[in-house]
């Protein structure tokens, strides 16, 4: 889906963008051979996906899809790792984001953004990334939670826990005489 979306922006030109040649189709090739392989080796793959995402913008293509391969990439690192490597990722993207944008300018025939608004668009695939691997491990603790409170032979919460009658918080055991459903 990204290969399709990308490599159609890059066939149609609008006016004042570079026309595709054998470089930029080589680029692309590069950037979509690369995300086959980001589960196994995600911070390789953003490495090669940026530089292709910044050689598009320094060779003078003009097209927001053509930042997909990255986005996707990007997204995989936090998904995948850890918060320190999410953090030298985004830091490293921004910079390089901004560098870009800082050498190409902003006029008419390469109407690149601001280089602080280009730093800022590399940080939105990292954090929905970080935010989806942060709800796995949280649910994967709950279920842990879970499984111990189930594991100590009687199928009740071990003493002294702050649950109270069947989950629900504001139940007491007491005030029901009927038994909680396992």
């Amino acid at each position: 889906m990204v290969g399709l979306f990308t490599g159609s922006d890059l066939a149609v030109n609008g006016p004042g963008s570079r026309q595709a040649d054998a470089l930029s189709w080589a680029l692309f090739a590069l950037s979509l051979a690369a995300l086959v392989v980001r589960r196994r080796r995600p911070v390789p793959v953003a490495c090669v996906t940026g530089a292709a995402c910044a050689g598009w913008a320094l060779y003078g293509h003009i097209g927001e899809p053509l930042n997909l391969p990255v986005i996707v990439a990007l997204y995989t690192v936090p998904v995948l790792g850890d918060r320190r490597r999410t953090l030298w990722t985004g830091v490293t993207a921004a910079v390089v984001s901004g560098a870009v944008a800082l050498i190409v300018g902003r006029d008419v025939v390469n109407p690149q953004g601001l280089p602080v608004l280009e730093m800022i668009w590399p940080l939105v695939p990292l954090l929905l990334g970080e935010a989806v691997r942060t709800r796995r491990e949280l649910l994967a603790e709950y279920a842990a939670r879970a499984e111990r409170a189930e594991g100590n032979g009687n199928g009740r919460p071990p003493a002294g826990s702050a649950r109270s009658g069947c989950g629900s918080p504001g139940r007491s055991t007491t005030s029901s005489p009927t038994r909680c459903p396992r």
